[in-house]
């Protein structure tokens, strides 16, 4: 009884709290507008994305009359390839690097006399690919080109190892296999076909980092009772330490659970956040995060001797497990990928965005096993030290 007491006072007080209203409410939700909007572009949406053509200047020995070699037309002539480059002709070296620097082609090819010819023959013959000022453009056409040239030097390495004619003579005789259906299947990475949004992705980060956030409360309303001394007050009251300390971490816990409704909720109504279908699920994940906020509340308020040093540490551990596990910017580096993975950030985060993608519940049932897994050992942590340590003046 006196620990909901002390529970239900806990939680009308940080309810009333204009600070803790602007902090924990407010502010998640003005984060995920500011994040959702200005990092859009390193997420993906709806709309497919369409290469852009790569205009190529070619410049051709006069001796070969301005036709393209074969090899050449035999590469940039299949339909879906023209719809990536646009042919342009240029007389001359100079010319074609004027064209580049005035941005009238995106790439060019200077291409040697006979060609063909010499390229059969074995001879030393040589592609010269001049970039343009697009470097996204430029990768494009040194993928086409590239491996062009690749392919070519192997047809040389086979006519100087094996002669020509025995070239011929094995690829006449060489049997061709076909498939019935085609050799590559356009599809997206997302399960069933779904993407998640920039406001989805900063809405579950804020959501996991908010929720860490009010571990906060906690830890700074216990080491608050005893900076201002009425923690002696309390323990001469007929009540434990114990009391007190569950009292206090259950009120923050209930408005932490409330604050995570707020979120949800909110960022469904005012930015069309999609959670997916597993609500029931979100809770558990939630629940979750609140518990290991809790625990780690209440292994640093243990370990500290000031309320300051206790947020210091509290606010560092928070910001380096959201920074390692993408939750301000998705981070491609595997050593922060490895480490991400032992935080409380990574898996409740693939769990919520698995959520979004509509997953199988399997998979989300897998992190939810990893978050749980953590959250158990914080809490075995917190117990070990609150039994060694213990709350009092």
């Amino acid at each position: 009884m006196n620990m909901m007491i002390i529970a239900w006072f806990e939680l009308k007080r940080m309810a009333t709290s204009r600070t803790v209203l602007i902090n924990q409410f407010l502010l998640p939700l003005i984060l995920i507008f500011i994040l959702g909007n200005a990092l859009s572009g390193w997420f993906g949406n709806d709309q497919e994305f369409k290469q852009p053509s790569v205009r190529v200047g070619f410049v051709l020995d006069a001796a070969d009359g301005g036709q393209l070699p074969g090899s050449i037309q035999a590469l940039t002539g299949s339909p879906e390839m023209q719809e990536i480059l646009v042919q342009l002709m240029a007389a001359s070296r100079k010319e074609v690097e004027g064209k580049l620097r005035r941005g009238e082609v995106d790439y060019a090819v200077v291409i040697p006399a006979s060609f063909d010819e010499r390229m059969g023959q074995g001879a030393d013959v040589k592609l010269e690919l001049l970039p343009g000022k697009d470097r996204n453009l430029n990768l494009v056409a040194d993928t086409i080109f590239k491996t062009f040239i690749a392919d070519a030097n192997h047809k040389q390495a086979e006519v100087i190892v094996m002669g020509g004619d025995k070239v011929l003579a094995a690829q006449a005789g060489a049997s061709v296999e076909t498939s019935s259906g085609p050799n590559v299947t356009i599809g997206k990475l997302g399960e069933k076909g779904a993407t998640y949004s920039a406001a989805q992705y900063y809405a579950a980060s804020m959501l996991i980092m908010f929720l860490l956030y009010s571990g906060l409360m906690a830890s700074s309303s216990l080491l608050g009772e005893r900076e201002s001394r009425t923690l002696y007050r309390l323990q001469s009251a007929p009540v434990t330490p114990g009391t007190v300390f569950a009292g206090k971490i259950i009120g923050c816990s209930l408005i932490t659970l409330v604050q995570a409704a707020a979120i949800v909720l909110g960022s469904m109504w005012l930015y069309g956040v999609k959670w997916g279908p597993h609500p029931l699920l979100l809770i558990v994940v939630c629940v979750l995060i609140t518990l290991s906020s809790m625990t780690i509340a209440t292994f640093i308020t243990l370990v500290s001797s000031t309320a300051a040093g206790a947020r210091g540490l509290m606010q560092a551990i928070i910001i380096a497990m959201t920074f390692v596990s993408g939750g301000f910017m998705p981070l491609p580096v595997e050593f922060f990928q490895k480490i991400a993975s032992f935080t409380v950030n990574h898996w409740a985060m693939q769990s919520m965005l698995r959520m979004m993608l509509n997953s199988d519940v399997h998979l989300i049932v897998t992190c939810l096993g990893m978050l749980a897994a953590i959250t158990a050992a914080l809490s075995a942590a917190a117990m070990i030290t609150y039994r060694k340590v213990g709350y009092h003046a």
